[in-house]
């Protein structure tokens, strides 16, 4: 894992919002999802619940 991966993975734990993550890092939102989303694959489990209007962690997410 790359370490602007693990940025990226801690300050959306913090933020629990991709656009306010995306803002905070200086990149967009896609790329903070694609992030994400390559993390998760790797893994081989969510990190984050996603909803319209919501975003939690996992109990996996939790224990990264």
């Amino acid at each position: 894992m790359e370490l602007r991966d693990i940025e990226i993975f801690l300050t959306l734990a913090e933020e629990l919002h991709f656009g306010r993550t995306a803002e905070r890092l200086h990149i967009t939102p896609s790329r903070v999802s694609h992030a994400i989303k390559k993390q998760e694959r790797r893994i081989g489990g969510m990190l984050f619940e996603r909803t319209s209007r919501t975003v939690r962690l996992t109990p996996l997410g939790e224990r990264l």
